[in-house]
């Protein structure tokens, strides 16, 4: 069954509703503006740019990384069912979750994104005027707080669970792979799940990206986002990079096999006789199977993939875009 990421996606969004509200009743709460107006021009406040951007954040690790995992898994079963990649133990394992061992992993990764988040918060919300210590904390700051702890407790989490998800796909890929020269798109199921692994990590990035319209102190940000490029940079090409030696060396034995039969049936194509025009209808065809493996691309990548990636690479320009959009929206609708 192909995994559909709709409810996935309400579930995200419906939470995100939900914190944000939470955010609006805090803020509402403490007597701050929502709505704020720059000389005649209304935008949302710095605070309310964030807490929006944080629900975004929220509705990112809950419904697409639940759905890419999904989806991944769908296509390793494709992939098995074609006979070139995956035994049925490895896609049960896969589909088993992650193992205790894995959780306690996941644990340590969590405390590690919690002290980060502590950091993260205490250099760049309280240079904003936010509280630190919780005796002197407001709703909104307590809120702010919380919502970070928990980003960056997730945010370390998903990366052990992203880093164990792309190790067993990738764990014995030499022994495994079924090679095709004739066929190789049955491999560009490679391409894609390389491509959906890296998706949540560049959208977390965008919307990172788009928290830098809401910060005077910016300067953390950028180590986060060079992190989360990183992150799926390594994700999409660590498979991709594998499957692509995979399909070079089998072309590379392939042509050297089909050129040491040419030269033999070129020497065979010389002799008078039978023999000589048997071998000439040989040496035609195997000259044209010699262009064909020649031709034959490198990378397990369609058209289709390649066009989602180039429109995943343009994810950061829209989150601006999208972030200027907000602000014309609210200019007027409030006049």
């Amino acid at each position: 069954m192909l995994a559909s990421p709709l409810n996935l996606f309400w579930t995200g969004a419906a939470i995100a509703v939900l914190l944000y509200l939470s955010f609006v009743s805090c803020a509402l709460w403490n007597g701050l503006n929502i709505v704020i107006d720059r000389t005649g021009d209304p935008t949302l406040s710095s605070d309310a740019w964030t807490a929006l951007c944080m629900a975004l954040l929220w509705w990112t690790i809950i419904s697409l990384g639940q759905y890419t995992r999904s989806a991944n898994l769908a296509e390793a079963w494709k992939l098995s069912k074609l006979g070139v990649s995956m035994s049925t133990e490895r896609l049960a394992e896969l589909e088993r979750g992650p193992t205790r061992a894995a959780h306690r992993r996941a644990h340590f990764f969590g405390l590690l994104g919690a002290a980060a988040g502590i950091v993260f918060y205490l250099l760049v919300y309280r240079p904003e005027g936010h509280a630190v210590w919780p005796k002197n904390m407001t709703l909104t700051n307590a809120w702010f707080f919380v919502m970070t702890l928990g980003l960056f407790t997730e945010i370390f989490r998903s990366l052990s669970f992203v880093r164990m998800d792309t190790t067993v796909f990738v764990r014995d890929l030499d022994h495994r792979v079924e090679i095709d020269l004739l066929d190789i798109s049955k491999l560009d199921g490679f391409g894609r799940i390389a491509l959906r692994g890296a998706l949540p990590w560049l959208l977390t990035g965008t919307i990172v990206l788009l928290l830098l319209l809401g910060q005077r102190s910016t300067e953390l940000f950028w180590p986060l986002i060079a992190g989360l490029v990183a992150s799926a940079t390594i994700v999409f090409a660590w498979p991709m990079w594998r499957v692509h030696r995979l399909i070079d060396n089998a072309k590379k034995m392939e042509l050297a096999r089909l050129r040491r039969e040419i030269v033999e049936t070129r020497a065979a194509f010389e002799r008078p006789g039978t023999e000589g025009d048997r071998a000439a209808s040989r040496l035609s065809a195997l000259l044209a199977l010699e262009e064909r493996v020649e031709e034959v691309r490198e990378w397990p990548l369609d058209m289709p993939t390649v066009f989602r990636f180039a429109l995943y690479l343009a994810l950061p320009l829209g989150s601006w875009l999208g972030g200027a959009v907000v602000e014309r929206i609210l200019g007027l609708v409030m006049g």
